[in-house]
């Protein structure tokens, strides 16, 4: 399984992000996985039997981004 969380200091869990400052001028604090710019991370599992060698997509369920960073 590979994911585009490795090693990426943007994804974080929505309980960290609600402790970051929104980069939107009229939000406080980050509102996590109740904002429109929230992404959930990507997640690649390899193990596509029905193409070998291409993988499917999913997403994580714990570990998303502010979707105005640009990474």
């Amino acid at each position: 399984m590979v994911s585009e969380m490795n090693n990426n200091p943007h994804f974080i869990t929505p309980e960290e992000a609600k402790e970051k400052i929104c980069p939107m001028i009229w939000h406080e604090s980050c509102v996590a996985e109740d904002c429109m710019a929230w992404r959930w991370g990507k997640i690649y599992v390899e193990n596509n039997k029905l193409f070998p060698g291409q993988a499917d997509t999913t997403y994580s369920t714990t570990h998303g981004r502010c979707g105005k960073v640009l990474i």
